[in-house]
């Protein structure tokens, strides 16, 4: 499954999501320790922005801060 797939299946982002600033979650076995990495949401949705579509692993979390006003 990819980033684009998880954000169908969940139906898109709300209109107060700040997806540019979406962040993945993975935990890394090799060093037993948990990264983060940048996701660019909004490039992908709105622009199709295929370097922002990586695949998912197991366990992975997406996180989508709210916008600020």
């Amino acid at each position: 499954m990819s980033v684009l797939d998880a954000m169908i299946a969940v139906g898109g982002r709300s209109e107060y999501a700040a997806a540019n600033k979406a962040r993945l979650t993975r935990f890394d076995k090799e060093s037993g320790q948990q990264k983060e990495y940048a996701l660019r949401l909004g490039d992908l949705l709105k622009k199709g922005e295929s370097r922002a579509n990586v695949m998912l692993m197991p366990g992975d979390v997406i996180i989508i801060p709210e916008s600020m006003f």
